[in-house]
């Protein structure tokens, strides 16, 4: 198994077409965009408001495929 290709995703990054590719989905939450409040379901059953658990650390939300 090969490392990613960083240097590769960069320069499609930088190149501007990650923007046009996904401004067709006007109104879907990108990369780097605050996430609207709610309440999650932890992994051991426990609910909790996203904005506590940023109040406490990092939060990263995971939705669809994460590559």
């Amino acid at each position: 198994m090969s490392p990613y290709n960083y240097e590769r995703f960069d320069a499609y990054v930088e190149s501007g077409l990650d923007e046009l590719e996904f401004g067709r989905f006007p109104n879907m939450l990108h990369a780097g965009e605050q996430a609207p409040d709610g309440e999650l379901t932890l992994l051991g059953g426990a609910r909790a408001r996203l904005s506590r658990l940023w109040q406490r650390r990092g939060v990263m939300l995971e939705i669809g495929s994460f590559t």
